[in-house]
């Protein structure tokens, strides 16, 4: 089960207390078997989750952050509390709440890349679905993290997401239904909705042999080229497209 580590950090109690039910709420809603939000860590200044930071070899996945940390107008803000977290972790995700909305502008100088920012000014009903959203979206940019890094395809159906490594994959197709593609991999066969197209330009040595499929070359029995067909371990074959015809003898003649 893959936990994805939640940290708040918000100066006002009464306000942190509220945002720390408020993502509870989401993480109950989107945890499952397969994947798990949970709160880490709480914080109320910026000196604190500051030492933190600094002293932690195991940080948060995702931060949720006021802008305005202080009542004083010289201290730190959530804008640079966001720049060192940035620093620090390429791969944080962060979220700003806040009622100071058009501070946002300045997270673009400081290359920050905020996933979004919720204004506490809206209504609450609206507040928890971008919550919920948020965290669904961030869950999903760490999984295709974690995928370029350790050689790993994921996806998801429903709110789980499932991993496979990319060199057990025989091929992905498009199916009858719209936006609907199955996977065939060693062990493992599954559908989940998705663009073929997308997905052909996040997986490097794999080729499009028709409109329909996308193969993993590394994982075929043998191919004909008179007759068009791919031959799978699993004595399947599939045709395909004349068009990918070079396509394919390139990559037979790199071998």
């Amino acid at each position: 089960m893959r936990t994805f580590k939640i940290a708040i950090c918000e100066d006002d109690r009464d306000q942190n207390e509220h945002i720390n039910y408020m993502i509870k709420k989401s993480c109950i809603f989107l945890s499952s078997e397969h994947q798990k939000f949970e709160i880490s860590n709480t914080f109320y200044s910026y000196e604190s989750i500051f030492q933190f930071i600094n002293s932690s070899s195991k940080l948060p996945d995702i931060y949720f952050l006021d802008i305005q940390l202080s009542s004083k107008p010289d201290d730190k803000n959530g804008i640079e509390l966001a720049n060192l977290i940035r620093n620090k972790q390429k791969t944080a995700q962060i979220i700003f709440i806040t009622t100071h909305d058009e501070l946002a502008l300045l997270t673009f100088e400081y290359q920050i890349e905020a996933l979004d920012y919720i204004v506490k000014s809206n209504e609450e009903a609206k507040i928890q679905t971008k919550i919920t959203q948020d965290l669904e979206k961030s869950a999903y940019k760490l999984e295709e993290f974690l995928e370029k890094k350790n050689n790993i395809f994921t996806y998801q159906i429903g709110n789980n997401f499932y991993r496979v490594n990319i060199d057990n994959i025989y091929y992905i197709s498009t199916t009858p239904f719209p936006h609907r593609l199955k996977i065939i991999a060693k062990n493992e066969i599954s559908e989940f909705t998705g663009d073929i197209k997308n997905i052909q330009d996040k997986i490097l040595g794999f080729i499009k042999v028709s409109q329909s499929y996308l193969v993993n070359m590394k994982n075929i029995t043998s191919i004909n080229l008179k007759k068009r067909l791919i031959l799978f371990p699993t004595g399947e074959e599939i045709q395909f497209a004349f068009s990918a015809k070079r396509k394919i003898k390139e990559y037979l003649m790199a071998d």
